[in-house]
């Protein structure tokens, strides 16, 4: 295997292996990001990252799970971020409505206290919703937000390697620690093969609507039904920061699905329905141009995201590997959250699990 370069080496460079890099870096130490999709391919339907809306707005009701504990720490970074980088982040006001009366206990949400100006509201709800909620949070311009990432470390003297892996032992080659941050990759390459890992694909419009106000418009009580469960179909806007009047509009999310040819049925359901939420009722969509139409698959896992230090001998050599896959839709929501929790595993790896093993 001979000498090891770097100390860490990340398997993919979508925003949870950049987030990952990028803390590693900060901390001092040697890494390189190792992935077949490069930030800067944002027309790869198989690397999900460019495509996202992307906001910070969490799905777990309870607030008493990793995901939830990874979104309460990501929250004050993208506070941070979106002081310093207005373009590529910013705060707004946000709806989440909904048709149907919801369960005693999934009637409010747990961060409540971490966003800004949370209320239940009643009257002048979008898309004349039965309820609603309002609050402030995040925003993100996806495509230009892993672009300054990846930016931000090639600056820093990171590498950022294009290479098709045939299987993780073949990471080894980079370092004796690696990060398996490979999204969808995760369920194909030999060495892991997750059979967890499954596609959500999820269509949007990318359009441009001047008139519109910039705020993000939630309506997703059918996101992931239960089988045989009946639900709207999801419907979301999402603005993207800056002075372009972009917003994504959304969406699918069909668990399995790998076409990624836009349905014109779906879209043509999809412009309708965001645009009622924006209050066009008649459905002119008067000023709304429809820049592209999009599908992109998420990288999702049967029970939820796998951050997880596995130890291995590879040919003789004493090795690691900190699994960090399957975020489906929270990739961004959860992406420094994540970034900690790896860090930590590496320094228990470095620090005492290299010895002990």
């Amino acid at each position: 295997m001979g000498q090891q370069k770097y100390d860490a080496a990340i398997l993919g460079a979508g925003v949870i292996g950049l987030s990952i890099a990028l803390n590693l870096h900060q901390r001092g130490l040697r890494v390189a990001i190792v992935a077949r999709d490069l930030p800067e391919d944002i027309a790869s339907t198989a690397f999900a990252s460019p495509w996202a809306g992307c906001n910070w707005y969490p799905f777990d009701n309870t607030g008493d799970t990793p995901s939830s504990a990874r979104e309460t720490i990501t929250f004050p970074y993208l506070d941070k971020l979106s002081t310093a980088h207005p373009e590529l982040c910013e705060r707004i006001p946000f709806y989440s409505v909904w048709d149907h009366a919801k369960p005693p206990g999934e009637d409010e949400v747990w961060f409540r206290d971490i966003v800004g100006s949370y209320e239940r509201v009643t009257t002048n709800i979008p898309g004349n919703k039965a309820h609603g909620r309002r609050w402030t949070s995040f925003i993100l311009h996806a495509p230009r937000y892993i672009a300054h990432l990846a930016s931000e470390l090639r600056q820093a003297g990171v590498p950022i390697i294009r290479h098709s892996l045939s299987s993780l032992d073949e990471a080894y080659t980079y370092s004796d620690l690696v990060i398996n941050a490979l999204g969808l990759g995760a369920k194909w390459l030999p060495g892991v093969q997750d059979d967890k890992v499954y596609a959500a694909r999820g269509q949007t419009i990318l359009v441009k609507a001047e008139k519109w106000k910039k705020v993000c418009v939630m309506h997703v009580e059918g996101f992931n039904p239960a089988p045989g469960q009946k639900l709207p179909d999801p419907a979301y806007i999402i603005p993207r920061p800056g002075p372009d009047h972009h917003f994504i509009l959304g969406g699918t999310y069909l668990s399995g699905n790998h076409d990624i040819s836009p349905d014109p049925a779906t879209a043509e359901r999809i412009l309708r329905e965001c645009k009622a939420l924006m209050g066009d009722t008649d459905g002119s969509g008067q000023g709304v141009e429809i820049v592209s139409h999009n599908v992109g698959l998420r990288p999702a896992r049967e029970g939820g995201a796998r951050i997880e230090l596995e130890r291995k001998v590879v040919k003789g050599i004493k090795v690691g590997v900190v699994h960090a896959y399957g975020f489906g839709s929270a990739g961004y929501q959860q992406s420094w959250g994540t970034a900690e929790e790896v860090a930590g595993l590496v320094d228990r790896y470095l620090g005492k699990e290299r010895a002990a093993l």
